[in-house]
């Protein structure tokens, strides 16, 4: 005899975490889009100093030369910072007016980070000051003509008297040339021996 299955019923309360698991997510969400949100600003704030550096330093470069004014230096910085998206920037010449007696020329320029925030521009307070300062390139003829004539050069100190050379050696005389040896007189001839006598003969015996 079969025996029916007995039907499945589902366990009470088998989805208990739903609720905890809608409270993480939205802890876990602020989180991340407080990072997202942060890595945006700060991305934006270091380009923002770059601006500010590069806006400066092309201010600077146009300043420089020979006929320049302040308003062809501001010209130039707002012409950068334009293509760049950046607004209410304050740029700051020195000296004022820029003249042909002018040895350098610094550029400032300051961008407020409040107004030129992407997505949260009240929470950013000050601004980003970027500065550079160039020699003008007649700076070189100018700073020339200031510089003193240097002093004349000293007096050659004389030359020192030299010492007297030392009085040369005396040759040695030479020495005298020995007298030759006289020639030794020839030893005389030795005297011939004489021949001796013969015997005289004895007389014959007498018979």
């Amino acid at each position: 005899m079969r025996t029916q299955p007995k039907p499945v019923q589902p366990a009470p309360n088998s989805h208990p975490r739903l609720g905890a698991a809608a409270v993480e997510m939205a802890i876990i969400s602020s989180i991340l889009f407080a990072v997202l949100i942060g890595g945006i600003e700060m991305a934006r704030v270091g380009m923002l100093r770059h601006s500010a550096d590069y806006a400066a330093y092309v201010g600077a470069r146009v300043g420089i030369i020979s006929g320049a004014t302040n308003a062809d230096v501001e010209a130039r910085v707002g012409e950068h910072l334009d293509k760049v998206g950046v607004r209410d920037a304050v740029v700051t010449v020195t000296p004022s007016p820029i003249t042909e007696a002018t040895t350098q020329v610094e550029v400032s320029v300051s961008i407020p980070v409040s107004g030129n925030s992407w997505i949260t521009p009240k929470h950013f307070l000050g601004s980003l000051v970027g500065r550079s300062t160039l020699l003008t390139e007649r700076s070189a003829l100018v700073m020339s003509q200031t510089i003193p004539s240097p002093p004349p050069p000293p007096a050659p100190e004389p030359e020192p008297t030299p010492e007297p050379e030392p009085e040369p050696e005396p040759t040695p005389e030479p020495e005298p040339t020995p007298e030759p040896e006289p020639t030794p007189e020839p030893e005389p001839e030795p005297e011939p021996t004489p021949e001796p006598e013969p015997d005289p003969t004895p007389p014959p015996p007498m018979i």
